[in-house]
């Protein structure tokens, strides 16, 4: 199970966009999504980068950790490979990095693949699974089956890695009840965390032609709101952290016509949240015997925007819904994240009605 304790690491990432994929997925178009240009790239610029990077380290920042991205990286060539693990592990053994981690198909991760990474601090490894559902991997032309996931999740965990599962809900096939299959599956293989990318159209794909023929219809932003909420809470209820949900709203994927359909937002992870702490509300304040016209919720102040919303969407939600005339929200450090508190706001000759803590165990 992962441990959600373990403060978040010093990323320094080194894309190799589409570099060592046997296959081009319907869905992809690498450049645009990592905002990296494909190519090779020289030992030089591995360790230029990492310098640079090195240099926006801060004293309060957690431990370092070079990560290769964007491509499939052990089904890259061998000696090409092992030059760019090289680079990386020079920073470790010069004492500026700690470990190196990179994300890979899961049809390439093999017993002999793993051997070859024994001289590096190689610690993390994220298997882009996509889907649990053949069907629908075989539709995105993935080239690999739900049993290679499973299969490449125990190859990595008996060599003592780390490992993160990327799922893409939306794909050509999938179904709100596919979705949350791959889901339940996913989280089945206990893996230490999880990324969730609901399916994009991105410009030059294959994809693409498919949506403008008729043939895909992506996700509408509401949908996949609430289906990656319900595969958040999944996780979360494993005990397996989510580390990302939506694509980064990198550079390249903001230009004009990059982004052609599907449930794209800069800010998708907070709007799911927001979805969270909504519902975390409405359950507490439907469970009131009697309510104020005028409530006070409290919320670790990590939270806070969470409740509010975007644009304080949330604030005025349940000002409609429970025919509120006011919603004081009030930043507590000795709650816990992820809990609400309510309670009447004080008022002359009235005592605050008992305080109650919910958590997201309560969903």
């Amino acid at each position: 199970m992962a441990n959600n304790l373990t403060p978040r690491p010093f990323i320094i990432p080194i894309f190799v966009p589409n570099m060592g994929c046997p296959h081009r997925c319907v869905f992809c178009d690498q450049v645009s999504i990592t905002g990296h240009e494909g190519g090779k790239l020289s030992r030089r610029q591995v360790r230029e980068r990492i310098s640079e990077f090195l240099g926006f380290k801060g004293d309060h920042r957690g431990r370092v950790e070079v990560a290769f991205y964007g491509g499939n990286f052990l089904g890259l060539q061998k000696s090409y490979r092992q030059s760019l693990l090289d680079e990386a592990q020079g920073f470790v053994e010069g004492g500026r990095v700690e470990s190196i981690r990179f994300s890979t198909r899961p049809d390439t991760i093999t017993r002999e693949a793993l051997e070859t990474l024994a001289p590096y601090a190689v610690r993390v490894v994220e298997v882009g699974a996509q889907s649990m559902d053949d069907a629908v991997l075989s539709l995105s032309r993935r080239g690999h089956t739900a049993e290679d996931t499973k299969m490449s999740v125990r190859l990595l965990k008996n060599h003592g890695l780390r490992v993160g599962l990327q799922i893409m809900p939306g794909l050509p096939g999938d179904t709100p009840e596919s979705i949350l299959e791959t889901g339940r599956r996913a989280a089945e293989l206990e893996p230490d965390f999880a990324r969730i990318y609901p399916t994009v159209v991105v410009k030059n794909t294959v994809l693409e032609k498919w949506y403008d023929s008729g043939q895909f219809k992506p996700l509408s932003l509401a949908d996949a709101i609430d289906l990656t909420k319900r595969l958040y809470l999944l996780f979360k209820a494993r005990g397996i952290s989510v580390i990302r949900m939506g694509l980064q709203a990198v550079g390249s994927l903001l230009e004009p016509g990059a982004v052609v359909g599907g449930p794209f937002h800069p800010a998708f992870g907070h709007l799911v949240h927001s979805e969270i702490f909504l519902d975390l509300a409405v359950q507490e304040l439907e469970m009131q015997e009697t309510l104020s016209k005028r409530i006070a919720l409290k919320v670790h102040p990590h939270d806070v925007p969470k409740l509010r919303g975007l644009r304080n969407h949330n604030i005025k939600q349940l000002i409609q819904r429970f025919h509120l005339k006011a919603i004081q929200v009030l930043p507590d450090p000795a709650l816990p994240e992820n809990a609400l508190r309510v309670a009447g706001l004080p008022q002359p000759g009235f005592a605050i009605r008992k305080i109650k803590c919910y958590g997201l165990s309560k969903l």
